[in-house]
């Protein structure tokens, strides 16, 4: 099993953008991914997230780090009707220095019955409008079926496992890539302490040859609630270690 992406997601306008850098360009690998969650509440024009990611752009966007927007709420329902915000096409438009997409990966965090079922042609007609963003799609039991549907219409996506549904619980065991040729991420409950025992489980389930991610927010919080450098750093060192 080889880990295509180490992803933490949680660093917002609460988090320094120098520290950050640093980070991301400490010699930690290409492996790692930031993952920055957004909506019309977080990220609207004039928002706090909205000039914070104004200035993660200025200070990456000459460097070889790897970024995906996680939308949310309001704005995954946007993009899925075919409708993104003006503040969200921003986003997506925005280039690296070697003219790939900024945020190479974009994860639309619906789920049905809490958000509305996607029209499956609405939502290919806004993802063709992106051909060099890879897409991650939530894989749980009540997604299953649309995501099953997305995959014989032979597009190319990601897919990201959490029956937790974004409650970060650990896994007793972690089920087999849904997919023969998608890329399975794995998610819940991840942590510094615990991301070897994790991936230990996880390749019980992978063979050797396949690439997956990981993707931890939860527990890379601090004391005071906000996303911390210190235990991302901790994070991506021990997964590391198995990679």
């Amino acid at each position: 099993m080889k880990l295509k992406f180490i992803t933490f997601s949680g660093a917002n306008e609460f988090t320094d953008v120098d520290v950050l850098h640093r980070l991301c360009v400490s010699g930690l690998g290409n492996k790692v991914e930031a993952g920055i969650q957004v909506s019309g509440k977080k990220a609207s024009f004039g928002s706090a997230r909205y000039w914070w990611l104004q200035m993660l752009y200025q200070n990456f966007k000459y460097d070889t780090c790897n970024f995906a927007l996680h939308l949310n709420q309001d704005w995954v329902e946007n993009f899925c009707d075919g409708a993104p915000s003006a503040e969200l096409s921003e986003f997506l438009g925005w280039k690296n220095s070697r003219q790939e997409p900024f945020f190479g990966r974009v994860q639309l965090n619906f789920r049905i019955g809490r958000e509305k079922t996607p029209d499956v042609d609405c939502l290919l007609a806004s993802m063709r409008k992106y051909p060099d963003v890879r897409f991650i799609f939530s894989y749980n039991a009540d997604n299953a079926g649309f995501i099953h549907k997305i995959y014989d219409t032979g597009v190319k996506f990601d897919c990201l496992y959490d029956n937790s549904h974004g409650e970060g619980i650990e896994a007793d065991h972690y089920a087999p890539p849904v997919f023969d040729n998608v890329l399975q991420g794995y998610s819940g409950g991840i942590s510094p302490e615990n991301v070897v025992s994790v991936l230990n489980k996880i390749s019980q389930s992978v063979s050797a040859d396949r690439e997956i991610f990981i993707d931890a927010e939860g527990k890379l919080k601090g004391y005071d609630g906000h996303f911390s450098i210190e235990k991302c750093r901790a994070y991506i060192k021990q997964a590391l270690l198995f990679a």
